[in-house]
């Protein structure tokens, strides 16, 4: 009896080193798992938000380039024509708002939400694309969307942090989308 002194505490201590590690190991995977979960989130903002634009530029043609411009200037407020367009501009008919000042709004719009949604949002020509676009009787460049989170920047380059090539292949590490809008 008394060489097995302390036998019983050494067992409990292995047993207990062994259930350290098996739970160190579930933490890992379950930070793993909401990592990804993290980012399927943010994908799918990422994605809607693209989406809305593109669906934006299809309803108002014409004032693509408007879009374009308030979209890449990063400000929530623009003046058009003389005319203050915030997110809240040319809701109603009797705003009387031009095509421009509407096509302002939806940029103004597309990056408030990409930004309160910590994105960043960059309409550009479409790279790698020799292909245009005819839009009412005038033809002009695809353009694309690109939306990026995290350290990629919404920009055409080689290298981090930009999110594609000028050949439109996405950079190795690149943290973003591109979309061919219009």
């Amino acid at each position: 009896m008394k060489h097995q002194k302390g036998i019983g505490l050494i067992e409990v201590m292995v047993s207990l080193l062994l259930l350290a590690i098996a739970v160190l190991g579930f933490s890992a995977m379950q930070m793993t798992a909401v990592k990804a979960t993290d980012e399927s989130v943010i994908r799918s903002r990422a994605l809607g938000i693209m989406r809305g634009g593109a669906e934006m530029m299809r309803a108002n043609p014409d004032g693509i380039t408007a879009f374009r411009e308030a979209l890449n200037a990063k400000q929530t407020s623009r003046s058009v024509d003389g005319k203050a367009i915030t997110v809240n501009s040319c809701l109603r008919s009797d705003d009387n708002c031009t095509i421009k000042q509407i096509a302002t709004r939806d940029g103004i719009q597309v990056y408030t939400f990409a930004t309160e949604n910590d994105l960043q949002t960059k309409a550009l020509n479409c790279p790698g694309s020799v292909s245009t676009g005819t839009v009412a009787a005038t033809t002009r460049p695809l353009t694309c969307l690109i939306i990026s989170w995290g350290k990629t920047d919404p920009t055409v380059g080689d290298g981090s942090p930009n999110c594609v090539k000028a050949d439109g292949s996405y950079n190795i590490g690149s943290s973003c989308f591109i979309m061919e809008a219009y």
